[in-house]
């Protein structure tokens, strides 16, 4: 994660107004958990985020805040530190940038040098001050700044002439990543890292910001953004320096003599000794050696401590982006970038792994109190290989930590004095406060730098160890005179034969005088002023501890108020949020502006109750200001903190916490179950990500996957590409074309079937590794019959234990071709590794070609008559055969179209309540077909009130007018281009068709009421009765046929006809539809046009392809007929023999 801190440095020590019964005090440095026998002192406070330390031989302290000032203590009693320099004019303070490195000479103040590192607050080529640490949205990509190294002289306690830079580079665009620390080795020569400048919230290669200007670094097309990292790997440009470790002549800046490139033409490459950095925030070198250990800050999974073991060797690549810990780091990997897909092939060794890595989920010791999640690696030290006060076993050992987690960690060697051993780990500091840099200073002691202020020391104490102090008391501010108690009963003694011994002594005013020596005491301050009380703490071997805090009598805290913005406020990126605030105090009144103190500070969390700090900007002595929501990461919210500071320097803090404005995105791909990447992490599609509105999201997705590559996502952009998050909930999915892989027996057998007319012939396959779709079926034929005795249809059935199971989808009909491959179109979603059975039947003598495969593998039905495919195959037999069939798969993107609609286009005397129908070449995503998809109009556009059903089975869509429509008007049916099938494709264009409904009181022929009886055996015969036309002549247009129940497709097909009358039974045709899907419980209806005569007998007729029988009622003898079997499709020109009965059905011409 970026460097960042959990309290503002420029908030340290603030007072808080508690009630007169409630009590007070610092918080004690012992709330810390050390191991038995340590200690954790402050030994400095009230700096403004202290980032670095150093010590000098003659006994000086060096502390960089980040803010570019240098202070220098004299020593480790001083408490009032000189400003030995300010560069804040020159750093650029603003996120995680600023001053962060600092070195002393190696034989300073002989060499009177002190080296800095910080970033420059100017872009390439320009000079700063340019931004004045105020960019006003620092992460966006925009805010691009510069890193200096330079060397300043001290002459005593300051800095004396002009700063001399020695280096000027590191072109750095997001507000984390930055410059890094320096250090010197024991050959002499400076050691200086810096981050790779990339954002810290997509994956960066260059392409951002996503608006003008793209990658204003200048860097070649995917060699920019984290993989600056990477440059000294790439030719044809200039070597960048971001996210690598230098070694260089501390006189000059130039690359050191020794360095494994010094020969080449380029000074940054010379000067490289370490790449493949994110965030080497902290550098340190094994003593006596010019080993260099690197504490790399990470992304969202992993942190480093690594280790160059000899940088004169070889340059030694860590790895970043494309690595990240132990395993490739997920986001950069599916972005396919050249850079990391060469690493990713190169040899083993070609990068080098961490000393030591920690997972963000993980803890790194066994049952540690120090927490998981989020996490920074931000410090690393080496304890003396010999000598110090420590136990023998921390002899060479190497101290590293984590920010966010509040921990130390202490590498121990085997042996003591060796190299450390990453296996042995132990838990030093848990609940640190804020480590931001390690030293161990010249008593052999590890100090800490804690960016809320304060320097600390942890000291060891092998026998009897002092009491910890702990001061409280009742009130530390009101009108004089005033009483005070104090409360020293919390203080404690880490040593058991101490416990309840101590012995207190109270000096209330610092005078050197014991006022008290019991527990508690009460003290009253009559005259105004500023105080400090002292407890200090005794034990019974006469160790102390001792506590302060100051009292303030006469003098009473301003109140702070955020006027605006509102509590309720929310942002998303990019918005302005305005504020202001005032203070009141009880003894000056309303202070003034310049009283007034503001910081932003992001809280980026891992889980809610887990979060670090961004403190991302400061106003000074105003009311009032504005700001641009920044760019971040989800779960994260922004904390406004007001600070009023009265004349006599007490304050108060008011705060306000922001909350974003979040958005769920899912992330889907066609097929489902394949791995897209969001940002650092991938996951199995579908899934979910809650960002913030308006921010920077990079998506990739990586390719191939098994058989299926990238095709496309549906929002245009590039396989890997930046979302810019909108305010409502979106989907986006990619879709993945896999090669053409059949799955079945794609050969043709030698040996040619018998007996395959209205069976269902087929055999068992088995998928392979991975999910995939089909798109056809094919199936070989070396003979066909003539028409209409050539049509097939194919299907695929589940495997039931080694039989065929449920259908899972059928194909359309089709004509075959002899000696030939014959394909139908098909669309399934078939598991990985499981059987399933394909499937052929055909309405002629047409026999498939097959081998011998294995036991059972073949198997065919009973009598099934041609276009009927049951939801459940049945008894099957079952045999050896294996078919010349197969199917072949790849991701559908096929846009879906419209088949059929009842009623047809251009219809006319459509029923007033009959339901509308609209069939679909493949099945539908159900949640598209909706009202607002599928419109019904009427006369001037109007919109019809109306319910939308979708059938699966049948792949159809059903419009249900709420109310009777009108008689004979016109209507118009639009299915909208947002059906989608269920991959994912849209209708290529909307699709329209108009009808007409019917007069009820216009002339129709034949028996238009729903017969009470349901007739039976109508599949593949002409079935019909017998009306009388009246006494003038009647053109008809349509017939219509009533179905009470409908078979599933394919078999639900219709065509019906009108035959002449000869001698009381049907004779020749008249005239014939084309063919229809039917719908239950409604009125049928397929154009037919004829002119009937007068006072004329004629046939209606009808037949179907599956088991969907007639309604019927009883007519005049003879009135009803049927044929002699007759395959679906075909209507002879002479009706032939037939077989009368009394039936008259539900059929009629209009």
């Amino acid at each position: 994660m970026p460097v960042i801190r959990r309290a503002l440095g420029g908030f340290v020590a603030l007072a808080t107004v508690f009630a007169a019964s409630s009590f007070v005090g610092p918080r004690p440095a012992s709330a810390v958990a050390l191991p038995s026998g340590f200690q954790e002192q402050i030994v400095f406070s009230g700096l403004s985020s202290p980032v670095d330390l150093e010590f000098a031989p003659d006994g000086r302290v060096f502390v960089a805040e980040k803010g570019g000032r240098i202070k220098v203590f004299d020593d480790l009693a001083d408490t009032t530190p000189t400003v030995f320099a300010d560069l804040s004019g020159n750093v650029h303070n603003q996120w995680d940038r600023g001053l962060l490195g600092m070195a002393l000479a190696p034989n300073f103040p002989a060499s009177p040098y002190v080296y800095v590192l910080y970033t420059y607050d100017a872009p390439p080529g320009q000079t700063a001050p340019v931004w004045n640490d105020v960019c006003a949205n620092a992460n966006d990509g925009r805010c691009v700044v510069t890193g200096q190294l330079s060397r300043l002289q001290a002459n005593g306690n300051t800095m004396t002439g002009s700063e001399q830079v020695l280096l000027h580079d590191w072109c750095q665009q997001f507000p984390s990543h930055s410059i890094g620390d320096i250090a010197f080795g024991a050959d002499g020569m400076l050691y200086v890292a810096a981050g790779d400048g990339a954002s810290f919230s997509a994956v960066d290669y260059g392409q951002l910001p996503s608006g003008a200007p793209t990658n204003p670094c200048a860097d070649p097309a995917n060699e920019g953004g984290a993989l600056r990292s990477q440059d000294i790997r790439t030719a044809g440009d200039e070597t960048q320096l971001d996210g690598t470790l230098l070694r260089l002549d501390p006189a000059t800046g130039a690359a050191a003599a020794g360095n494994p490139n010094i020969g080449s033409a380029d000074p940054d490459t010379r000067r490289i000794v370490a790449n493949g950095l994110r965030n080497p925030f902290r550098i340190t070198m094994r003593p006596g050696t010019n080993e260099a250990w690197i504490s790399d800050t990470g992304w969202n999974t992993w942190e480093e401590v690594n280790r160059v073991v000899n940088p004169t060797a070889g340059v030694t690549n860590f790895g970043w982006p494309c690595w990240e810990g132990s395993a490739r780091q997920s986001g950069y990997d599916s972005a396919d970038l050249p850079i990391c897909e060469t690493l990713y092939a190169a040899p083993a060794g070609t990068h080098t792994l961490p000393f030591v890595a920690w997972n963000h989920a993980s803890r790194l010791v066994a049952g540690e109190a120090c927490p998981t999640g989020s996490s920074s690696s931000t410090g690393v030290a080496f304890y003396p290989t010999a000598g110090g006060p420590y136990p023998v076993a921390y002899r060479g050992a190497v101290f590293f930590a984590d920010y966010s987690r509040r921990c130390i960690w202490a590498s121990l060697p085997s042996t003591p004095g060796g190299l450390p051993d990453p296996a042995n780990l132990q838990t030093f500091v848990s609940d640190a406060a804020s480590p931001v840099d390690l030293e161990v200073g010249p008593g052999g002691e590890l100090y800490y730098v804690d960016l809320g202020g304060t320097v600390r020391r942890v000291r060891y104490f092998p026998g009897n160890q002092p009491p910890n102090a702990v001061l409280e008391a009742s009130s530390t501010q009101g009108p004089a005179p005033l009483t005070v108690t104090f409360n020293g009963t919390g203080s404690t003694d880490p040593d058991p034969a101490d416990e309840g011994r101590l012995r207190y002594a109270w000096d209330f005013t610092n005078d050197g005088v014991t006022d008290s020596t019991s527990p508690t005491a009460t003290f009253t301050y009559n005259t105004a002023g500023s105080y400090t009380a002292r407890l200090t703490v005794t034990d019974t071997l006469n160790a102390t501890g001792t506590s302060t805090i100051t009292i303030t009598p006469g003098n009473e805290a301003p109140t702070a108020v955020i006027d605006t913005p509102a509590a309720s406020t929310t942002w998303q990126v990019g918005d302005t949020i305005a504020f202001s605030g005032h203070a009141t105090d009880p003894q000056q009144g309303t202070l003034p502006a310049s009283r007034l103190d503001w910081d932003l500070v992001m809280h980026h969390c891992s889980a809610p109750d887990n979060c670090h700090e961004h403190d991302i900007r400061s106003w000074t002595g105003v009311a009032s200001g504005s700001f641009e929501a920044p760019d971040h990461e989800y779960p994260s919210y922004l904390e406004l903190k007001l600070v009023a500071t009265d004349q006599d320097g007490l304050t108060h803090a008011a705060t306000r916490r922001l909350d974003p404005k979040t958005v769920n995105l899912t992330f889907a791909t066609v097929p489902s179950g394949l791995q897209l990447t969001v940002g650092s992490s991938s996951g199995t599609t579908p899934f979910s990500r809650t960002v913030i509105q308006g921010s920077t999201n990079s998506v990739s997705a990586p390719s191939p996957q098994g058989s299926s590559t990238f095709a496309s996502w549906s929002d245009g952009g590039a396989q890997t590409h930046v979302i810019t998050a909108p305010t409502a909930a979106t989907t986006y999915t990619a879709t993945y074309a896999a090669a053409p892989q059949p799955i079945g027996y794609p050969q043709v057998g030698a040996s040619l079937d018998t007996g395959d007319m209205n069976h269902m012939n087929g055999s068992r396959f088995v998928t392979g590794p991975d999910p995939t779709t089909v798109m056809s079926m094919s199936v070989y034929m070396k003979a066909v019959q003539p028409a209409p005795n050539n049509q097939y249809q194919l299907a695929i059935y589940a495997d039931s234990n080694g039989s065929p199971g449920a259908r899972v989808a059928t194909s359309t009909s089709g004509t075959l071709a002899a000696n030939s491959w014959n394909t139908r179109p098909i669309t399934a979603a078939l598991a990985a590794n499981t059987p399933y059975w394909l499937m052929y039947n055909t309405n002629g003598d047409n026999n498939m070609s097959f081998d011998a495969g294995t036991t059972n593998q073949g198997a065919w039905s009973a009598s099934t008559p041609f276009g009927t495919w049951p939801a459940t195959f049945g008894t099957s037999s079952r045999w050896n055969a294996k078919f010349s069939i197969y199917a072949t798969t790849g991701a559908d993107t096929a846009a879906p179209t419209v088949t059929s609609t009842t009623p047809a286009g251009g219809a006319t005397g459509v029923a007033l309540n009959a339901p509308i129908t609209v069939r679909f070449s493949e099945g539908m995503a159900a949640g598209t077909i909706t009202p607002a998809n599928l419109e019904l109009r009427g006369p001037g556009g109007t919109l019809v009130n109306r319910t939308v059903t979708y059938d699966v089975a049948n792949q159809a869509a059903t419009i249900t007018p709420s109310a009777a429509l009108a008689a004979s008007t016109p209507y118009t049916v639009t299915v909208r281009t947002g059906v989608t099938d269920a991959a994912g494709n849209a209708l290529a264009a909307n699709h329209q068709f108009s009808f007409t409904t019917t007069d009820p009181s216009a002339p129709r022929f034949g028996y238009d009421q729903v017969g009470g009886s349901l007739d039976s055996g109508d599949m593949n015969y002409m079935n019909g009765s017998r009306f009388v036309n009246g006494s003038t002549a009647l053109t008809v247009s349509q017939i219509s046929v009533y179905l009470k129940t409908v078979q599933a497709a394919p078999a639900n097909q219709y065509q019906v006809a009108i035959y002449t009358d000869v001698n009381g039974s049907p004779g020749t045709l008249v005239a014939s539809s084309t063919s229809g899907t039917l719908a239950a419980n409604s009125w049928n209806s397929r154009p037919v046009t004829a002119t009937l005569a007068p006072n004329t007998p004629y046939w209606l007729m009808y037949n179907t392809n599956g088991d969907n029988n007639m309604s019927y009622d009883a007519g005049s003898a003879n009135q009803g007929a049927w044929s002699q079997p007759r395959p679906f499709g075909s209507w002879p020109s002479s009706f032939g023999t037939s077989t009368r009965w009394t039936g008259k059905y539900s059929i009629y011409a209009s």
